[in-house]
């Protein structure tokens, strides 16, 4: 029996019932879509939705039925840190709030299983559009390699963390490349942006301080289906339980020509060659709903 077939036996029943979570989690609040149903302010740009906390409820009970020894983080449980037992499910009950809440079609419910340090499994789920993105550790992606597209032909996805200095960053990053690059998109569901690079919809992500919590599944998406994920200084970033300690920034994309070219932009930007702008301030292996409707 090889790696893969390995991996897919150990983890398939895990996957089963993440996967089950979030489908059953989002037929429970696809009709609050397009409603604002505000249960918290989470500050001055984020906010908690009872849609949030009712598929946070589906999906942690659901996996805390079938597997009770498993620890779980997630997103609405106000957590300091994340618990260090050796199985560890991480919940983003509602990938894209704001987007939810005002009828914006893009969004995500993502779950993560991580096992000491590395992810075994992540599953990604669009609510509304059906769309699934799941894949289990040592399952590599054999499709080709994608052609290299050049930087100037290229959509990427800007990610940042809500604190001022993170979008100061990104109103810089998107007036630097707004004459270098097709377009920038700033889609605020970085699960979902993610998924959608590892299956080549969008080219690239640069991501500017994120929680883990908010990128780790999509994170593996990408590097399972043959993508890059590097440091802004171009050093590989292998996702792992211990990052979630600091905020992650990152370049990820499935062209190793596009991710050098990035690093490069970032670096250009960084070193203050970008300061003259305005802007101080049951699965066997990937899977994709986009290609294999279940």
């Amino acid at each position: 029996m090889n790696v893969t077939e390995d991996a897919i036996r150990t983890w398939q029943p895990q996957l089963d019932v993440a996967n089950c979570a979030v489908r059953t989690a989002a037929n429970t609040i696809k009709g609050q879509f397009g409603h604002r149903y505000i249960s918290a302010y989470k500050g001055q740009h984020d906010v908690q939705l009872n849609a949030d906390l009712a598929a946070q409820k589906v999906i942690v009970d659901l996996l805390r039925s079938k597997f009770p020894d498993y620890g779980i983080v997630a997103e609405e449980d106000g957590f300091e840190r994340w618990p260090d037992t050796p199985l560890l499910w991480a919940v983003d009950p509602l990938d894209g709030t704001n987007n939810f809440g005002y009828g914006i079609a893009h969004c995500a419910l993502a779950v993560t299983l991580f096992k000491e340090e590395s992810v075994m499994l992540a599953v990604v789920h669009d609510p509304l559009g059906g769309r699934s993105f799941w894949n289990i550790a040592g399952d590599r992606d054999n499709r080709p390699s994608p052609s290299s597209l050049p930087l100037s032909r290229a959509t990427l996805s800007l990610v940042t963390g809500y604190a001022e200095q993170s979008r100061a960053w990104g109103n810089r990053f998107t007036e630097w490349m707004s004459s270098r690059c097709k377009r920038v998109v700033n889609l605020w569901a970085p699960a979902l942006d993610l998924a959608l690079v590892a299956d080549g919809t969008i080219d690239a992500m640069v991501c500017h301080n994120a929680a883990l919590l908010d990128v780790c599944g999509g994170m593996f998406l990408v590097e399972s289906a043959a993508g890059r994920v590097v440091t802004f200084d171009g050093t590989p970033l292998s996702v792992q339980r211990s990052l979630h300690e600091r905020p992650v920034s990152f370049i990820a994309a499935q062209s190793a020509e596009l991710v050098e070219e990035l690093v490069a932009q970032v670096r250009a930007l960084e070193s203050g060659s970008g300061c003259s702008h305005s802007g101080s301030v049951p699965a066997l292996g990937w899977r994709s709903s986009l290609s294999s409707h279940r």
